[in-house]
């Protein structure tokens, strides 16, 4: 009975398997055009956010009171550099549609009032009272209104920049396509001529050709510093992603 009962004991029925959770399994289109429309709206406001804290910074650092002024030249330099590329495959007229989206996007500051607030402000003149405490309160009041209008030109000049990375999506399009058509033709002489196989390599690359892809686009938007041609940054990221991607098709699996 005993040799019976341990024998029983041990016989035991294996213990089920937990079910994939939600995060383990595969995300759908949906899923994935929602977490990147989500992405790029947060990598959008986040720029925003960063590049007028920069602009301030620099107002009251190596810019010294010209912060206003480096804003107000940014956005006067980008519509200078799309003059020079009229038209685009996305779009026909690229200097109107920058200019409407810029236009869009000052709507909310228009309904708070922030031009009036700002002209104001513009007006007060701090050491024109006697009193310490009045005069510190003029200061701050003005010191407000001039980050107001940084973060109204930094808007504009983001909206901008937005549509210029919007007019380089075919360059992108073709720089992916590129790498994935060269990164399989490798990834084939590699099975045929028995290429060893390298997930190392495959899962940085990967990681670099998100990283080129995004962060080249969010430091873009929110770089405050003018005096370059955005034609160069697009082809110098483009190049890195069809290198990374290149790299990460070339790496993957031999046999699946």
């Amino acid at each position: 009975m005993s040799t019976a009962a341990s024998s029983a004991g041990s016989a035991r029925p294996p213990a089920p398997q937990a079910s994939a959770t939600p995060a383990d399994r595969s995300r759908g289109p949906i899923a994935a055009l929602a977490s990147v429309v989500i992405g790029l709206a947060f990598s959008t406001l986040s720029s925003w956010i960063f590049g007028t804290a920069l602009t301030i910074l620099g107002d009251h650092t190596f810019w010294k009171g010209r912060g206003v002024e480096r804003a107000i030249a940014a956005v006067e330099e980008d519509f200078g550099y799309l003059q020079g590329y009229p038209r685009s495959l996305m779009v026909d007229d690229t200097v109107a549609f920058a200019r409407d989206f810029a236009e869009l996007v000052a709507r909310p500051f228009h309904s708070l009032g922030a031009p009036a607030f700002i002209a104001r402000t513009t007006a007060i003149e701090p050491d024109a009272v006697a009193n310490p405490h009045a005069r510190a309160v003029r200061r701050i009041v003005k010191e407000v209104g001039r980050a107001v209008e940084t973060a109204y030109y930094v808007a504009q000049d983001t909206a901008i920049r937005l549509a210029i990375a919007f007019y380089a999506l075919p360059a992108f399009a073709m720089a992916i396509f590129i790498g994935l058509i060269d990164g399989l033709v490798r990834r084939d002489l590699r099975r045929w001529t028995g290429g060893r196989e390298s997930s190392y390599v495959y899962h940085h690359s990967k990681r670099f050709t998100w990283w080129f892809l995004t962060a080249g686009f969010t430091a873009y938007l929110a770089w405050p510093f003018g005096g370059f041609n955005p034609a160069y940054l697009v082809l110098i990221f483009a190049t890195l992603v069809a290198a990374a991607l290149s790299t990460t098709a070339s790496t993957f699996k031999k046999y699946l």
